[in-house]
């Protein structure tokens, strides 16, 4: 079957456009990221320059950084400490209605952060939890239910024959889990790792409310704080500190690419 001339000039004209309107909002922040005279404006910079990003990496946004990083990684660990110590159980005891359950955890999930953090918010005023230590365990909490189910599911695709033969041998439980689930698992634990620590590090509203002080912010809040700072927009800043922060999430990705794509071939729903 013979190409239409006119219909593929068509097609490529509107792939270029739409090409176009993609990479334009990448363009516009790596061109100013790089220019020390930043302007806001989407053109080439006449000089460029790692000022802006000095700027993001120092001071409070240095701070910033810190604390995101800090949330993050303490949210996506303690979620998959946490998601292990119970997933496993659920997986290997035939607890009656343990799918019910389950699925229960999801659907109370889909409630917005707004819509519980009223009750989130005095319960960590009545222990003393409004910081930072507060904030991951608060994300820790929302994210349970998915980090439940998808660990369960992993576990549930480790033979049970290898645990035994294991127990044969003479390992116990801790071994048993150390030496032959979790190996066995670290694809799906490094999806869940990955989703926790992305979650935890685009939240806004909970370390707002939580943090309190300026101090305490992690990048999310201060990108939001730094637009019309001192009556002035600093295009440069911004952009660089924007390219700071999504780098991270980039990071890891590329760093647990290996067990995700596994992971994410394997994750499966079981009713």
């Amino acid at each position: 079957m013979e190409s239409n001339p006119a219909h593929s000039r068509l097609t490529a004209v509107a792939l270029a456009f739409m090409a176009l309107i993609w990479i334009s909002p990448f363009s516009w922040l790596i061109l100013n990221a790089f220019n020390p005279a930043s302007t806001g404006r989407l053109e080439i910079p006449h000089s460029i320059g790692l000022d802006n990003f000095a700027l993001a990496v120092s001071g409070k946004a240095g701070i910033q950084f810190l604390n995101s990083v800090i949330i993050a990684a303490g949210t996506a660990t303690l979620s998959v400490l946490v998601g292990i110590s119970a997933a496993y159980p659920l997986s290997r005891l035939r607890i009656p209605g343990r799918n019910a359950f389950l699925w229960t955890l999801v659907l109370l999930r889909m409630l917005p952060s707004a819509g519980v953090l009223v009750p989130l918010y005095f319960a960590a005023q009545r222990t003393g939890l409004l910081n930072q230590l507060g904030v991951i365990i608060a994300l820790t909490v929302l994210n349970l239910p998915f980090t439940l189910l998808l660990l369960k599911n992993f576990f549930d695709t480790v033979p049970i024959e290898l645990e035994e033969a294991a127990y044969v041998e003479g390992a116990n439980l801790f071994q048993i889990l150390t030496n032959v689930v979790l190996p066995m698992s670290r694809a799906g634990i490094a999806v869940v790792w990955f989703f926790s620590f992305t979650g935890a590090w685009n939240e806004f509203l909970l370390p707002l409310i939580f943090s309190r002080v300026e101090s305490g912010f992690p990048m999310s809040v201060g990108l939001y704080a730094a637009f019309g700072q001192q009556g002035a927009v600093q295009y440069g800043f911004l952009a660089a500190f924007s390219i700071i922060y999504a780098a991270p999430a980039v990071g890891v990705y590329f760093l647990l690419r290996r067990n995700m794509n596994t992971g994410f071939a394997g994750v499966g729903v079981k009713g």
